[in-house]
């Protein structure tokens, strides 16, 4: 059997030139996106944001600052008598200085699990199993289809964001740019450090052969943001 390079060499022969090991990217003149929602300052990408998440069957909860996210989440596991919780560590997601909101759920006798790359991963996956609710922290938002971005790696694992019924998400409002492209071009500087990225819009739908919509099959059936204020 062929190696790759034995492959790839006798291909490029095929094609009369010489084995390329590396080619540069190309750089386009014109980007035909760049005009798209440029009539939009970040209070309107917010409103955009929202309008288009709402239309999929998403909530929009706003939080006045980091301080107060504790709260607003608490107030959310209460309004629908939720007592089991799974998290992503806050991290840098709200700076040094603000305190891990799961630290005050607990204290509230909300039952938090934190979920963590030294944790045991049958015991994590219990816990996100029966838990009533995931909490992570998106890297971005995206105005134009309502999506969010999440970076996966260890401390931030995936099932948190699927395996809970409910899937709640922080994401802050000057994070929020108009699409795709623009979360595309910040990527190069972070793939390295993750796993994967997901970008999630709405809830979780599906459809059977006679087109029956259900919601929340192979995923969540519910998405809350938590939209912290920044912005203004």
């Amino acid at each position: 059997m062929a190696t790759k390079e034995q492959f790839l060499g006798k291909l490029a022969g095929k094609l009369g030139r010489e084995r390329i090991h590396q080619a540069a990217a190309p750089k386009f003149q014109h980007q035909p996106w760049d005009h798209l929602h440029k009539e939009l300052d970040q209070e309107g990408l917010v409103n955009q944001f929202g309008n288009e998440l709402m239309k999929l069957g998403g909530v929009v909860i706003p939080v006045q600052d980091e301080a107060s996210l504790a709260a607003a989440v608490e107030a959310y596991m209460q309004e629908n008598g939720f007592s089991r919780l799974i998290v992503w560590p806050a991290g840098e997601a709200l700076g040094a200085e603000i305190p891990d909101p799961a630290d005050d759920l607990q204290s509230k006798g909300i039952k938090v699990t934190r979920w963590s790359s030294g944790g045991s991963r049958d015991e994590l996956i219990a816990a996100a199993e029966i838990a009533q609710a995931g909490l992570v922290y998106a890297t971005h938002a995206i105005s134009e289809t309502g999506s969010i971005v999440l970076y996966n790696r260890g401390d931030r694992g995936r099932l948190v964001s699927l395996l809970p019924n409910q899937f709640l998400a922080v994401v802050r409002a000057s994070t929020v740019v108009p699409r795709i492209t623009q979360v595309l071009k910040s990527m190069a500087a972070q793939v390295a450090d993750y796993s994967c990225i997901n970008i999630i819009t709405g809830p979780s739908r599906t459809s059977d052969i006679e087109m029956d919509l259900t919601i929340g099959v192979h995923g969540p059936g519910r998405i809350t943001i938590f939209l912290i204020e920044d912005h203004l």
